[in-house]
């Protein structure tokens, strides 16, 4: 699979909150709020190029070719067809807020002392942050689990 994460760019109506987070962290930039009408999302979406995942109805066929009307109700599910449909590679880069869909870069160690645990600070050598809402990302085994977690739906 080549790689997309440059050309396509996602928004998620509200019941794909989850959904969005994870495509954030395979590097996707994904438009996500949670009170968000859906006639302005579906605005957004079209003046900014995005495809808009959906699990309504109305709303996919509103938005005809720009929708995407995700039919699976679980979140692994879910990942799978959007993965299937797109030609995502589940794979996980440090480029995209998980949390906000901030820019997240490399940040000196120095920067990041007494913002972090004091274990992780002394154990971890490389931290990123996101440009937008500050959080610190690092190299643990949260990212471990999430690879098993990929695991679920990648294997058929």
């Amino acid at each position: 699979m080549r790689d997309r994460r440059n050309s396509l760019k996602f928004s998620a109506d509200v019941m794909l909150g989850r959904t969005a987070r994870w495509l954030r962290l395979f590097g996707y930039d994904t438009f996500y709020q949670n009170r968000i009408d859906d006639n302005e999302l579906l605005a957004m979406s079209l003046l900014e190029g995005r495809i808009l995942l959906t699990k309504d109805r109305k709303l996919a066929r509103k938005g005809g070719s720009a929708a995407y009307l995700v039919r699976a109700n679980e979140l692994w599910a879910q990942l799978k067809e959007i993965i299937n449909h797109f030609g995502i590679e589940p794979q996980i880069h440090l480029v995209i807020c998980p949390v906000c869909n901030g820019k997240i870069e490399k940040v000196d160690k120095k920067l990041v002392e007494g913002r972090v645990p004091r274990y992780t600070f002394l154990t971890h050598s490389d931290f990123w942050q996101c440009r937008d809402c500050g959080k610190i990302f690092w190299r643990g085994t949260h990212l471990q689990l999430a690879k098993q977690d990929i695991l679920k739906f990648t294997i058929d």
